[in-house]
Parts: C-alpha cells; sequence; structure tokens
C-alpha cells in the first residue's frame, strides 16, 4: 500500500540524503496525530529536530551546522509534511534569513546570529508583509531615516509568524537617503519600541500564530544594516527563493500526507457491495493527484539544485511553488473528498492540513504573482505591475 515515506528514490539522492529524509520522517511521525494548534507538540517537535541537528541542517560548519545543500533542506522538510508535522521554523531559520545573512551579511553579523539558528535557541521573525502594500514590497511605508550614526526605523508590519517565539527580527525598510530603496536591518527581539497585535485566522488552526508589528522610532546602530543600504530588494530574493522551494516542498508532503490517509481508508471502508477504493470515481482522482505531486516534486528538486550552484534561481523557483501548492492542495482536497463527513473529524486530522495546503497557495507569493514573474522573466512579457 502507498506510503509517503521516502523509499524510492528516482532523482539520485545520495544515502546520506536518504537518511537525514528518513530520520525527519520518524521524528514527525510521532506527532502527526497531534494538533497543529498544540504548542507543546510543536515544541516538543521542534526539539527533538534540533538534537538531531536539523536547525542548522543548511549552515555551514564554521557556524556549528552541517553544512548541506538546499536541496537536503528541502527533502527534509517534504518528510516531515509527509509525516503529517511540517517543521515550519526550518523555514525562516535557514532558507529566508540566514541565507540572506551568508549570501549579503558581515561576517561580525554571521557569527553574531547564526550559531544561535543551529543551536536552536534562536528563533528568527521576519517583518516584510505590510497590509496595504502586500506583495509590493517597494511600496512598503515603513522607512528607516538616518540621524547621526543611528537608524530611526518607523512604521507597521502584518502578517508576521510566530513573533511570540523569537528572539530575532529581520526587517525591511525604505530609506530615503537611498533613492527610497529598501534596506534590511537585524536587531534583538523583544524591543521596547516594537510592540505587537494578534492577528486571529477565522476557524485556522495553524502551528504559528500571525501579529501586526507596530514599530515607534527603533533605534538601530550601523552594525545593524545587513549589506548595503537601499540594496535590500536584491538580497530579500536570496531568502525569498529559497522559502519557495520550501513551500513547494511543504506542498508534496502535505499531498503525500492525504495521499496515504485516502488510500488507507478507501481500503477499508465499505458502504455498498466491496471496498471503496475498487471505484474508479476514487481511484482516478487520488491517481491523478499522485501523478501531478511526483511531476510537482521533480520540478522542485531541480530547481533546489539549480539554487545549490549559487544561482538565485528564481524562476525556477517560482514555477516549483505555483505547481506544487497546487499539486498539493488538490491531493489534500481529494483526500478529505474520499473521507467523506469523517475528513471534518478531529480524528482524522484531514481539515487542519487542508486549510494550511490552501493557505500557501496564497502566501508567501500568491500564484497569481509567481505567474506574473514567470510571464515576466521567462517568458519575456511586459511587466505588469
Amino acid at each position: 500500500m502507498y506510503t509517503a515515506e521516502l523509499i524510492k528514490n528516482p532523482h539520485n539522492f545520495t544515502d546520506e540524503q536518504i537518511a537525514f529524509g528518513r530520520l525527519a520522517y520518524k521524528i514527525s511521525k510521532k506527532y502527526e496525530n497531534k494538533s497543529l494548534g498544540d504548542e507543546e507538540a510543536t515544541e516538543a517537535h521542534w526539539k527533538e529536530l534540533v538534537d538531531a541537528g536539523f536547525a542548522g541542517l543548511y549552515l555551514p560548519e564554521e557556524y556549528g551546522g552541517l553544512g548541506e545543500s538546499m536541496l537536503t533542506l528541502c527533502l527534509v522538510f517534504e518528510q516531515t509534511s509527509a509525516a503529517g508535522r511540517p517543521a515550519h521554523r526550518l523555514v525562516r531559520g535557514q532558507s529566508i534569513c540566514s541565507t540572506i545573512f551568508l549570501r549579503n551579511g558581515s561576517r561580525e553579523q554571521c557569527d553574531r546570529w547564526l550559531p544561535g539558528v543551529v543551536s536552536g535557541k534562536t528563533h528568527f521573525a521576519f517583518g516584510l508583509t505590510e497590509a496595504h502594500s502586500g506583495s509590493n514590497a517597494p511600496k512598503m511605508k515603513t522607512t528607516a531615516r538616518q540621524k547621526g550614526n543611528k537608524w530611526i526605523i518607523k512604521g507597521e508590519k502584518t502578517y508576521i509568524s510566530e513573533v511570540d517565539k523569537c528572539g530575532a527580527l529581520l526587517l525591511a525598510a525604505r530609506t530615503p537617503e537611498a533613492n527610497g530603496g529598501i534596506t534590511l536591518f537585524v536587531c534583538d527581539f523583544p524591543n521596547p519600541q516594537i510592540t505587537t497585535q494578534r492577528v486571529y485566522l477565522n476557524n485556522m488552526v495553524s502551528y504559528a500564530k500571525q501579529f501586526t508589528l507596530f514599530i515607534d522610532d527603533l533605534e538601530l546602530g550601523p552594525d545593524a544594516v545587513v549589506g548595503e543600504v537601499g540594496k535590500g530588494m536584491k538580497y530579500l530574493f536570496d531568502g525569498l527563493n529559497p522559502e519557495r522551494l520550501l513551500v513547494a516542498s511543504q506542498a508534496v508532503g502535505l499531498g503525500r500526507w492525504g495521499i496515504e490517509k485516502a488510500v488507507a481508508y478507501a481500503s477499508r471502508r465499505q458502504v455498498f457491495d466491496d471496498v471503496i477504493g475498487k471505484y474508479q470515481a476514487i481511484q482516478h482522482p487520488l491517481g491523478e493527484a499522485y501523478a501531478l505531486l511526483e511531476g510537482a516534486w521533480a520540478l522542485t528538486v531541480a530547481a533546489a539544485r539549480q539554487y545549490d550552484t549559487g544561482s538565485q534561481a528564481g524562476d525556477e523557483a517560482n514555477a516549483a511553488k505555483l505547481i506544487a501548492t497546487d499539486a498539493g492542495f488538490f491531493a489534500m482536497d481529494r483526500a478529505l473528498q474520499t473521507h467523506g463527513g469523517s475528513g471534518y473529524t478531529t480524528e482524522t486530522m484531514i481539515l487542519e492540513k487542508y486549510l494550511i495546503a490552501r493557505l500557501i497557495k496564497s502566501a508567501p507569493i500568491s500564484r497569481e504573482m509567481a505567474l506574473n514573474h514567470i510571464a515576466r522573466s521567462s517568458l519575456g512579457l511586459p511587466k505588469s505591475y
């Protein structure tokens, strides 16, 4: 019977990568029946992953990490998701914030922040999104103005994940001194000049709470600037493209988890004269979901390998995120439909993961913005936004 665990190896993963994937699956499988909103389970799951070295999987050995590839990180995240418990902290800590530091930060910043990521003691929040500007980051209203050798930052950010757990903040702001260009800053968190307000998601259970940040004359020194002033927009994509790869990996993993549950249920559920898995109305949608997921995973693997060459892999990452989140949601939708009414019960845990699979079609980066990027960058069409 079908299993979401890494068994076959059509993509020529190394023995070490397979071992990482299987260990991540084994750890995460213990928590698949715990609600995504169970904070005690979330912390216990994360501690096991940290103890196994996954918090520093992608980071260089000089900072205490394992020095593995982005592909290996994607495989691990896919397998935690396939086990039913996505390790969401791998995304901000390694694919976004740490990658931006490694490619653009100073040696002092890397020495200051990366060892804490590896040890699991430092959780990053990522202050980018604003309510009015959405995906149009250059239109953000948060500003950083220079006053002597200090920077004074004022503004508002929203849908910022897990602020209640973080100890550091990577923050984007417009800098008038650099013709309004985006500059990235890093600082400790909590901070008395930043207040938070919980954003409640209607009837949705998630592994990370969302917050709005109100930044009131936050004062930072020059050592808080990541890279060069005004160059932050370019730096952002050093983190946002791998984020898209990991979200694609999560979508594939969740879809596989859903198919595994649906196949098992369809193989035992008898309504009329035989189990429902015998009927093509069940077989064909699940078979299609499987095929779409395999195609999405092949594209994601290829995109991660491209990123590991030193490329930003923007076209590939956007295409992978687009196709994988569509495929993952389709698979979870078929899983829910296969289960009928029982799919909505807390016993099956399907609805929670179904909603996560739907959420990641919209954020981070909506499928429409991914299509905008593909149309402009890959097809050479005029920019539409």
